[in-house]
């Protein structure tokens, strides 16, 4: 059996967002898949700074974070690009210009705009703060350290100007009707996997990769074989070779079983 490389994203394929949990069945299959000598990679649009304590005390091999801006393998930092001190600047003065709620992901921790209008952001500084992660604040004053960002916007909000002031310099997913994640040029989810594909010395048919949203599309079409969560973005179904079964319904163990990975 030719060794893998298998990327997972976090939220909605590992971690089953209702209960907040990772289901038994789902550690099991990825310590089965690297006892198989198969070697298990986060892959998440999430920094480091972020990951929920239920995720990192899980074995896994290595983590692509930030879209591709943090990569780690076996507690060593490969690769970490942050943002220079004009692009910073750039994207907080307009953050301020178009009133857009943000939060500005880092390696260290989150800051978020100083007065949160939209309630599912303020929901995640709670949720962040309650975690104990780093939870920051910041105006338009000043400079923060910060590799990729992800804000929220009103029904008025200028968020077409807004889009179009960063379109140069950052790749803009629109994740919901309300939120978009916004990540530099030209990383990825996909250039986070090429790295470990090049340092390792596997090959891209090495590679399988597991998501369910949007953001992972850029993972999912790269990597040799991929895996759509049953609980997926409906447009992520064509675009994957094979749909499991949602994530509190054993999806990563049946998807694992599939491609015979345990």
């Amino acid at each position: 059996m030719n060794k893998k490389l298998i990327f997972f994203d976090i939220d909605g394929t590992l971690l089953d967002e209702q209960s907040g949990s990772v289901p038994a069945s789902t550690i099991e299959a990825i310590e089965k898949a690297q006892k198989n000598g198969h070697l298990c990679f986060i892959n998440t649009g999430r920094p480091i700074s972020t990951i929920d304590k239920i995720i990192t005390d899980l074995p896994f091999d290595g983590y692509v974070c930030g879209c591709g801006t943090y990569i780690e393998y076996q507690q060593k930092i490969l690769f970490h690009t942050e943002l220079d001190f004009e692009l910073r600047k750039k994207v907080i003065q307009s953050i301020d210009q178009y009133q857009v709620d943000a939060m500005l992901e880092g390696k260290n921790g989150v800051y978020f705009s100083q007065h949160l209008k939209h309630p599912f952001i303020q929901a995640i500084k709670k949720k962040y703060q309650d975690l104990h992660f780093q939870v920051h604040s910041f105006s338009s004053h000043e400079d923060v350290p910060f590799d990729k960002l992800t804000v929220w916007y009103q029904p008025d909000t200028q968020i077409e100007a807004f889009k179009k002031a960063l379109e140069n310099d950052f790749l803009i997913i629109q994740r919901d009707i309300d939120f978009l994640e916004i990540v530099p040029l030209p990383y990825s989810k996909a250039t986070g996997i090429q790295y470990l594909i090049d340092h390792l010395g596997y090959t891209l048919k090495d590679t399988i990769s597991m998501g369910d949203s949007l953001n992972d599309l850029p993972m999912l079409t790269y990597t040799h074989e991929s895996v759509a969560m049953g609980n997926s973005h409906p447009l992520l179904l064509d675009q994957v070779t094979y749909i499991t079964t949602p994530v509190n319904q054993d999806g990563i163990q049946h998807a694992l079983e599939h491609f015979h990975l345990i």
